[in-house]
C-alpha cells in the first residue's frame, strides 16, 4: 500500500488577513510555494510590535519567535528564541534594533552551550566564552578595552589552539597557532583581517616547506565533489511505501562534522522533511568513507559541512535518490 506524503499540506490551511501575513521558503530560506517550502512562517501584528513565528514543516515544529519592529520583519526589537529541528534550544536572548543586548546565549543542539556573552549595543561586555558541543571550552575572548580583545582558543580535548588580538571585532597583530602535542604551527601577522605574513612548522618544529597546504577544507578521497555525489546516490533508497502526491522532489538537509582524522560523525537532520526520508538521509551520510581532513594553521582540524540530501520521484512511476 502507498501511503502519499502530502506537501505543505499543514500550512495550506492557514488564511491570510489585514494583520496576520503567511509566508514559504525552501531549505536555503528561498521565498517559494508552499508545495516546495521547508518553512512556513506567521506573522502577526502585536501590541509589542510585529510577532514573527518560523516553522520547520518537517515536524511541524518552532524553528524562531522573535518580534519586530516592522511588518517587513527588518528591525528585530525584543525577545528572540531559535531552535533546532530536534526541539533544543539553538539561541536565547533579546535584541533591540538588531543588535544583542543584555545576555544572549547560544548552544549545541545536543542541548550543551556553546556561546555567552552580556552585549550591550550589539557588542560584548568585558569577556565572552564558548564551548564546543564535549564540555570543553572552545574561545575565551576578554574584553581589554573599547577596541582591543585578547583571544585564546583550545582544541576539543583541552590543548591550546591559538591566541592572539581582535581590533574591532577583526584578527588584528600576530597570531601563535599550535599543533595538538603544544608545538608551533604557525604565526601569521593580520591586519584587520588581512594576512599580511604567514610562517608555519611541521609538529617536529621543522619548517613548513608548501604553505599552500596549511589552508584547505575537508576533501572526500573518492573524487571530491562529484564523488561525493556519486556516493549519496547510490546509497539513497526510495521508501517504496511513499509516494508523492504533489510535487515531484523532496530535500532534507543534513549536518556533519568530518574530524582531524577525516571521519564522519555528528551527523545530524538541520532541516527535516518526513521522518523515513530523514533516516534514509541520515544513514547515507553516516556511512560515508574516510575524507582528507580539513588543515587550517597547517594542522588538521574539524570541519562542520551542511548537505543537502535531494529525493527525486519520477512520473510516479521511477524513484530515485541524489
Amino acid at each position: 500500500m502507498k501511503h502519499p506524503v502530502l506537501l505543505a499540506c499543514l500550512i495550506l490551511s492557514l488564511t491570510s488577513t489585514a494583520q496576520k501575513t503567511n509566508l514559504f521558503f525552501d531549505y536555503r530560506w528561498k521565498p517559494c510555494s508552499p508545495v516546495d517550502a521547508r518553512f512556513f512562517t506567521v506573522i502577526e501584528k502585536t501590541d509589542s510590535g510585529w510577532l514573527r513565528l518560523d516553522h520547520f514543516m518537517g515536524n511541524n515544529t518552532l524553528q524562531m519567535q522573535a518580534l519586530y519592529a516592522d511588518s517587513a520583519c527588518t528591525i528585530q526589537n525584543g525577545s528572540c528564541y531559535y531552535f533546532y529541528a530536534n526541539g533544543y534550544a539553538s539561541a536565547i536572548g533579546r535584541v533591540l534594533n538588531n543588535k544583542e543586548e543584555g545576555i544572549y546565549t547560544r548552544y549545541h543542539s545536543n542541548g550543551m552551550i556553546a556561546d555567552s556573552a552580556l552585549y550591550q549595543h550589539g557588542k560584548p561586555v568585558d569577556s565572552r566564552i564558548k564551548w564546543y558541543r564535549n564540555g570543553y571550552m572552545s574561545d575565551s575572548i576578554y574584553h581589554a578595552n573599547d577596541s582591543m580583545d585578547i583571544q585564546i582558543s583550545w582544541f576539543d580535548d583541552g590543548a591550546i589552539s591559538a591566541a592572539g588580538y581582535l581590533l574591532n571585532g577583526k584578527l588584528n597583530g600576530k597570531w601563535k597557532y599550535y599543533h595538538r602535542n603544544g608545538s608551533l604551527s604557525g604565526e601569521v601577522i593580520y591586519l584587520k583581517d588581512s594576512t599580511l605574513s604567514s610562517t608555519y612548522f611541521n609538529e617536529d618544529g621543522s619548517p613548513a616547506t608548501d604553505d599552500k597546504k596549511a589552508n584547505k577544507p575537508a576533501h572526500f578521497k573518492n573524487g571530491g565533489e562529484e564523488g561525493w555525489k556519486k556516493f549519496l546516490a547510490k546509497n539513497l533508497t526510495w521508501p517504496g511505501q511513499y509516494e508523492f502526491t504533489n510535487g515531484t522532489l523532496a530535500v532534507v538537509l543534513v549536518g556533519m562534522t568530518i574530524d582531524e582524522l577525516g571521519k564522519v560523525g555528528e551527523v545530524e537532520v538541520l532541516v527535516p522533511f518526513h521522518p523515513e526520508f530523514d533516516k534514509i538521509a541520515l544513514k547515507a551520510v553516516s556511512n560515508s568513507p574516510a575524507w582528507l581532513p580539513a588543515m587550517a594553521h597547517n594542522r588538521t582540524v574539524k570541519n562542520r559541512i551542511s548537505q543537502p540530501v535531494v529525493f527525486v520521484f519520477d512520473d510516479g512511476t521511477k524513484s530515485q535518490g541524489r
